[in-house]
């Protein structure tokens, strides 16, 4: 009986943390640009992370995640948060011909520059419009998945070394019988 109650519980935790995965997970992916042509105003470069919400939705024909965060440097400076210069819807895109698109990316730094990185459909190329100071530039842009960690072998061995000792200490911790005589 006990232990039948035993393998019921056990099986309620397997099923509760099965279900409890979320649908989608957030998703990383690295990205940089350099100036190839100032429009107007100084050259600009940037690189860093941009997370995702890991749902995937169809925009303009392309498949695209919601961008909800962002790392790294412009300028030198630190990108502080998403931002909306220009309208920019914040999208990243999994096909299609670029990353972004003429909506593009729009992020602030600690000095202050707000900017909008964004890919123009008809020149085939990607572009920052920054305010503080006003620049408008022809960058070479790209991004890729972030690679993700792998856990060391210590940590596998450490994991494995753990459900061995919850499997014995369940299967050792069985009723002792009582042999019993019967007396005539």
């Amino acid at each position: 009986m006990i232990r039948l109650f035993g393998a019921r519980i056990a099986s309620a935790a397997l099923i509760s943390f099965c279900s409890a995965a979320p649908a989608a997970a957030a998703q990383t992916y690295t990205f940089d640009f350099s100036t190839t042509t100032p429009l107007l105003g100084a050259p600009g470069a940037g690189s860093g992370l941009l997370t995702t919400d890991g749902i995937t939705f169809d925009s303009r024909g392309y498949t695209a995640q919601t961008i909800t965060g962002i790392s790294g440097t412009f300028n030198g400076s630190a990108i502080t948060g998403l931002g909306s210069l220009t309208g920019a819807n914040n999208l990243y895109y999994l096909t299609g011909p670029s990353f972004l698109d003429g909506s593009g990316l729009g992020f602030m730094t600690a000095a202050g520059t707000n900017v909008n990185l964004f890919y123009q459909d008809f020149a085939a190329s990607y572009r920052i419009n920054t305010t503080n100071p006003f620049t408008i530039s022809t960058v070479r842009a790209s991004s890729s998945a972030a690679v993700a960690a792998v856990p060391e072998p210590a940590t596998w061995a450490m994991m494995l070394l753990g459900f061995g000792a919850v499997g014995f200490s369940i299967r050792s911790a069985r009723r002792k019988t009582m042999l019993k005589y019967a007396t005539a």
